[in-house]
């Protein structure tokens, strides 16, 4: 039995590779992530009266992501109290180098409006909107299809990303908000083709303990995300966890997957994670990554596709999917399949 891999899918990867190598066509960052697919930008606030500074910290959150920054994640309502918090959010505070300032808004709704949605496209991380009326504060996200939406720190409201007016502050009642209104940190360049973006992957896990997975996955313009696959292979590369999702849409959000990759369950030993997402046209990108479960420190890493300009995870992985071929007995993409069955 022929178990060499077919040539024509050998040529694809390599193509992959060289693809990801040899950048000829980029875009900025904040053109190509879409930040209406929630990486895990949001959460609620800790306690009674600091909407203001939870939602502040979101604004930065997203703002970090859109950067590049690898440690956004660590954007929180506490790491920001610091430097933004003096009974009540400060009017001008930096954090990692993103200064954020206040503006006041127009009093007629219609003119309110109109710069709201100026502000928003000035500034797609969003905007810390103030309610007076109630008072509560919120971050307001985008204006899409002619419809606000927002993040909602309160504990009562719909998390996640949702419309305005299922919150708990209305236009009508917002007087004031806070901006980024500059922002020092280099933004990364990132093809215009198939990628990851900000996505967390594990390198110990604690026995007992789980990982949130964050990031995205990422098409191409013009192209879909057909498929995603997700799994935990042990020393012997046998698959112990998957997950599967089939987005069809230009971006997947990897929190989707989060309560179906058990890493908590996992015993103590050497590990596999692996990802594979497949676009409309048929192109794969696969990462791989080892890790350990023990009692040790808990310890994660974040992965973006156009940071790795050597191409070490993807190399890696490319290269373990072709030493796979000389033993399989299955064509390339039925033994990709076969992970996750």
């Amino acid at each position: 039995m022929n178990t060499a891999a077919p040539s024509h899918f050998r040529k694809k990867l390599l193509s992959l590779v060289l693809t990801l190598v040899v950048m000829l066509t980029c875009l900025p960052a904040a053109l190509a992530v879409d930040l209406n697919v929630d990486a895990g930008f949001y959460f609620k606030q800790s306690r009674g009266g600091t909407c203001t500074l939870a939602s502040a910290a979101m604004m930065l959150r997203r703002r970090a992501y859109l950067d590049g920054l690898t440690d956004w994640t660590a954007v929180t309502e506490n790491s920001v109290r610091s430097t933004a918090w003096a009974n009540g959010l400060s009017h001008s505070f930096t954090y990692k180098e993103m200064q954020v300032g206040y503006g006041t808004l127009p009093s007629r709704k219609q003119e309110k409006i109109q710069t709201l949605i100026t502000l928003l496209s000035q500034h797609p991380e969003g905007i810390v909107l103030y309610d007076r009326s109630q008072p509560h504060a919120l971050l307001l996200t985008d204006y899409t299809n002619g419809t606000f939406y927002c993040s909602d720190p309160a504990g009562n409201i719909s998390s996640g990303r949702i419309p305005l007016e299922n919150s708990s502050v209305s236009i009508n009642g917002s007087s004031c908000y806070w901006y980024v209104a500059s922002d020092h940190n280099a933004v990364a360049s990132s093809p215009d083709s198939l990628r990851l973006e900000g996505m967390s992957y594990p390198i110990n896990i604690r026995a007992g303990k789980g990982m949130a997975m964050t990031g995205t996955a990422n098409a191409a313009l013009g192209m879909t995300l057909t498929d995603v696959q997700v799994a935990v292979l042990d020393e012997n590369d046998q698959t112990v966890v998957t997950a599967q999702a089939s987005p069809n849409a230009a971006g997947f959000s990897f929190k989707t997957l989060d309560s179906e990759i058990r890493f908590g369950e996992l015993p103590a030993g050497s590990y596999t994670y692996m990802v594979i997402v497949t676009d409309s046209n048929g192109d794969n990108l696969c990462f791989t990554s080892d890790f350990t479960v023990s009692d040790g420190s808990a310890s994660t890493g974040t992965y973006w596709s156009v940071k790795d300009t050597e191409g070490a995870k993807l190399l890696d992985s490319i290269q373990e999917v072709q030493d796979s071929f000389t033993s399989a007995t299955e064509s390339t993409l039925g033994w990709l399949e076969s992970l996750f069955r």
